[in-house]
């Protein structure tokens, strides 16, 4: 019986749906192709994840890792798509850990555009607790790879540039990104972004959390980044706008930004003016 067409394999087992799909994960490519696209319907609900984890005998987690290297990319995209589902939930992320999903979803960043986006995406499930993004940081390569990709397709850019939005709100990892380049490449994306592009805004809130470093703020002001924010403050969106101003305000904390942020007084004050009305944006405003 095939277990394909969506989740009609599942029904049909019954109870032991589930199980079955997770032990169809295999060297057989369309068997293991057809039950991820039923997995992948089931996975939408908490408590089929929760069950899918704690399924012993295979477990799944290190499962769909072997599945990242399979001979057929869509497998491999389909692969990475279930383990950004099972990332969401804090018992898939420990089971990610213990089977290196993270170095496994790192090596398929430079696979096709559809593989790619599905494990950026899956990197940025991951990214979105503490806990995840301290998994992510035990990579001694990944930050590196991440930044790396900003020069990609635009459905990798997006969830590579909001993991590392999420992962450099902790503080870590920025000497890595430094090394790699990431100060020049936000440069480019916030310089050459449509002006309301989620590319841009994810820019702008990566160099904000990195802006909070010492590290980070003597990277920005050297590249000359103040000049571009004063920019967007004058021309962005609200959004924009708000984002770019926190950029300023995290850079102004030390001598060297503060005095290299003169060109951003007068859209600044421009700014709050605009916005200390009752329909103003209070955290553009603050």
């Amino acid at each position: 019986m095939s277990l394909g067409g969506g989740q009609g394999g599942y029904l049909a087992y019954g109870a032991r749906g589930l199980a079955k799909l997770i032990e169809s994960l295999g060297d057989d490519v369309e068997l293991s192709r057809e039950s991820l696209i039923s997995l992948n319907g089931l996975l939408s609900n908490q408590e089929l994840k929760l069950a899918a984890i704690a399924h012993e005998e295979p477990p799944i987690i290190p499962a769909l890792v072997r599945l990242l290297t399979s001979e057929n990319e869509e497998v491999q995209q389909l692969a990475a798509t279930a383990l950004g589902s099972l990332h969401l939930v804090y018992q898939g992320r420990v089971a990610s850990q213990e089977a290196h999903a993270a170095a496994a979803l790192e090596g398929r960043l430079s696979m096709s555009v559809p593989v790619a986006a599905a494990s950026a995406s899956a990197l940025l499930s991951m990214s979105e607790s503490r806990d995840g993004c301290q998994v992510l940081a035990e990579s001694a390569t990944l930050m590196a790879t991440l930044t790396q990709a900003l020069s990609g397709a635009a459905p990798v850019v997006i969830p590579c540039l909001a993991t590392l939005a999420s992962w450099l709100r902790l503080d870590c990892g920025v000497k890595d990104a430094l090394t790699a380049g990431i100060v020049p490449a936000l440069h480019r994306i916030i310089s050459t972004s449509r002006r309301s592009s989620d590319a841009l805004k994810l820019s702008l809130q990566a160099l904000w959390n990195l802006s909070n470093s010492h590290e980070g703020k003597v990277a920005v002001v050297e590249e000359g980044l103040l000049r571009t924010l004063s920019k967007k403050v004058e021309a962005g969106t609200e959004e924009v706008k708000r984002l770019a101003a926190g950029c300023i305000m995290s850079l102004a904390i030390n001598k060297e930004g503060k005095i290299a942020s003169d060109v951003c007084v007068v859209p600044l004050i421009d700014l709050a003016l605009a916005n200390r009305g009752p329909h103003g944006e209070p955290g553009s405003l603050k």
